[in-house]
């Protein structure tokens, strides 16, 4: 019988459409894949709807947090912001746009390099992104609230043992990936 959330079958009765279908399947594997991918999407909902309710968007948040990364007195130049980002230098110039528009960053040429401007945090962003990272942190111990330590330690390190694994095997998987979006 199928779960009551959209259709969607419950994650063990998912596997046994899987193995039906593909008998060679590990359902371990399935297991833990299927799992990790949907909790990646429900909290990748759960976030967006914290941004939304503090009126940014995910790309935005990403712009602060990276100004922020970069300690005091948080700022960063354009390309090294897409670099990090895996972005192009437009799609940053958009973002910055917005947030600067929302009095979130600033935008000055560079006193060192006249030709060069920087983006800075302004205290509202650090403000913004300190409420952000409130309820993020809220939600996250809500969603960790059935794992003693131990546990959360545990897991913490699998996770990470995979997450190596991954960006080991494709180290671009950070940004943009060039021989999915047709870039050089």
């Amino acid at each position: 019988m199928p779960s009551k959330r959209r259709g969607e079958p419950d994650l063990d009765e998912q596997i046994a459409i899987y193995q039906r279908e593909y008998r060679d399947l590990d359902p371990r594997v399935e297991k833990v894949v299927n799992a990790l991918s949907r909790l990646d999407r429900r909290m990748s909902v759960a976030y967006g709807r914290q941004l939304a309710a503090l009126n940014l968007n995910h790309g935005e948040w990403e712009v602060l947090k990276e100004l922020v990364m970069t300690g005091r007195p948080y700022q960063l130049w354009p390309g090294t912001l897409a670099n990090r980002l895996g972005l192009t230098p437009a799609a940053v110039t958009h973002r910055v746009d917005r947030l600067l528009a929302a009095g979130l960053v600033t935008r000055e040429r560079d006193e060192e390099n006249r030709v060069r401007v920087i983006v800075g945090l302004t205290d509202a962003g650090r403000q913004k992104w300190l409420e952000a990272m409130r309820m993020a942190s809220d939600f996250e111990e809500a969603l960790l609230q059935d794992l003693d330590g131990k546990e959360r330690d545990l897991l913490g390190d699998l996770l990470v043992r995979l997450l190596r694994r991954v960006e080991d095997a494709q180290p671009d998987s950070g940004g943009r990936l060039r021989d999915l979006d047709g870039g050089s």
